[in-house]
């Protein structure tokens, strides 16, 4: 008899310890059911943000070499590619037309002279003889109109000497701006059509500048930097990666908007000393500043985009998904910075976004369970 009592006990033990072992394993299959994601707690801290313009560099001055009078090209005074002052000798043209064309008007400018010399004492001789009436005031009003004309016609010789000499001046051609000349276009013999033919071009490439559009909506923030309200800096990125040595700063914001993009043109300026930077190059004008310490930034990755909402996918301290809706800023490397929305120790879900909706209680890559449930 109490045999059969001891059998029927352990029978019952073991079906106990058996049904709790199959309660276990059924909660841990449960377990690995829920889908598992990798979250990052939201921190806060400084961070440097950059963006990025497409640029073109334009120079300081860019002037090109035309003469204003037609000739042989008679000599090339300077080494192309070299350094010129302004009012440098460049280049001279044929100027033997212009020297005799200055002579002759010189010679009737002194005939002018010489006609009004004579007018004038005749006037004057005139005027003496009336005043003892010995001629008529008919001729002494006549040789005053011949002054009159003689003064004339001096003036018009002396503007013909001016336009002469002035033709004779710039047959040679001087450097309009102090800057570097480039490759010369014509040789020595070449004819130069006045105001027509291009011979060469001075730049002045210090400083430079770097023109680059961005939308109007940015405009606000650019007036504000350009009033010096700002931290942000300036710097050039070649198309190679490398980053231009010089900081630059805000020349000048365009007063129009482009009606057919919505952007207006924004103009930086940097020193240029070494000749690094030339006129015509495309580069990537980066504007950065630094956050505050305080400020929020999460992996960008972890951004849900849903038509003009933008949302993240967070985890309750049970590991439960709960979608929030957040106000995304710039951009600092992989990091987005956070406007509004979340706040310093939430966890957001930056892997497996697509095996969980709002809901759902998740598995978390790497946590450390509970006490108790291990």
């Amino acid at each position: 008899m109490n045999n059969r009592i001891l059998l029927i006990v352990i029978t019952l033990t073991a079906a106990a310890c058996g049904g709790g072992n199959k309660q276990q394993q059924q909660a841990a299959m449960m377990g690995r059911m829920k889908a598992t994601v990798v979250a990052q707690e939201v921190t806060v801290g400084a961070r440097t943000v950059s963006s990025q313009f497409p640029a073109t560099l334009v120079a300081h001055d860019i002037v090109e070499i035309r003469s204003d009078v037609t000739g042989f090209l008679d000599a090339i005074k300077v080494k192309d590619g070299s350094n010129v002052t302004k009012g440098q000798p460049l280049y001279e043209i044929d100027k033997s037309r212009y020297t005799a064309a200055y002579g002759q008007v010189v010679a009737s400018q002194q005939q002018a002279e010489a006609d009004l010399a004579q007018r004038q004492r005749d006037y004057e001789r005139y005027k003496t003889l009336l005043d003892h009436d010995a001629i008529s005031k008919q001729t002494v009003d006549q040789a005053y109109t011949a002054v009159l004309t003689a003064k004339a016609n001096v003036a018009a010789a002396k503007a013909s000497v001016a336009r002469a000499g002035t033709d004779v001046n710039h047959a040679i051609l001087r450097a309009p701006v102090s800057g570097s000349i480039g490759i010369s276009l014509l040789k020595v013999g070449d004819i130069v059509n006045a105001g027509q033919t291009l011979i060469n071009t001075v730049v002045n490439e210090h400083p430079m500048f770097a023109d680059f559009d961005v939308p109007q909506a940015s405009l606000p923030e650019f007036l504000r930097i350009q009033k010096g309200q700002g931290a942000e800096k300036f710097f050039l990125q070649f198309t190679n990666g490398d980053r231009y040595g010089e900081e630059g700063a805000i020349q000048t914001i365009n007063n129009t908007v482009d009606a057919q993009t919505g952007t207006i043109r924004v103009r930086l300026v940097f020193p240029n000393k070494d000749g690094m930077l030339k006129s015509g190059m495309s580069c990537v004008a980066v504007m950065q500043f630094s956050t505050p310490a305080t400020q929020i930034s999460i992996p960008a990755k972890a951004i849900v985009q849903n038509l003009s909402e933008t949302s993240v996918l967070t985890l309750t301290p049970a590991n439960v998904v709960k979608p929030v809706d957040v106000m995304p800023g710039a951009i600092a490397d992989t990091m987005i910075l956070i406007q509004s929305g979340l706040k310093a120790g939430d966890r957001v879900i930056v892997e497996g976004l697509q095996k969980v909706r709002p809901g759902d209680t998740v598995n978390v890559a790497g946590a450390t369970p509970p006490a108790g449930k291990q």
